[in-house]
């Protein structure tokens, strides 16, 4: 939607005050590193799904691997990605029966 400013609005949101803050805000923004390839890929929920799918052979249980890549998956974003493993198994069953 791409309208018009009336001169009020138009006032408000160049004022110096607004036009200051928008500034700094942009200038935090800028200064952010961008995240490399292999995160971006371990955010996304497929590189996730592949690095589960390698590391569940790896560890005594499936339920460590995933455990596993939450931390990681915390140390990044402060966060889990799914609640448990069972949210996660759901997920990616769905996946695995949409490519067959």
């Amino acid at each position: 939607m791409n309208r018009k400013m009336n001169r009020k609005q138009y006032r408000r949101y160049h004022s110096p005050v607004i036009t200051a803050e928008r500034e700094r805000i942009e200038k935090q923004l800028s200064a952010l590193t961008p995240l490399t390839p292999e995160m971006r890929h371990f955010l996304s929920f497929e590189g996730f799904a592949e690095l589960y799918l390698r590391m569940r052979d790896l560890y005594p249980t499936q339920l460590e691997a995933y455990e596993r890549l939450e931390d990681f998956h915390i140390t990044l974003t402060g966060r889990r990605r799914y609640s448990e493993f069972s949210s996660f198994r759901r997920v990616l069953n769905r996946m695995m029966q949409a490519m067959r």
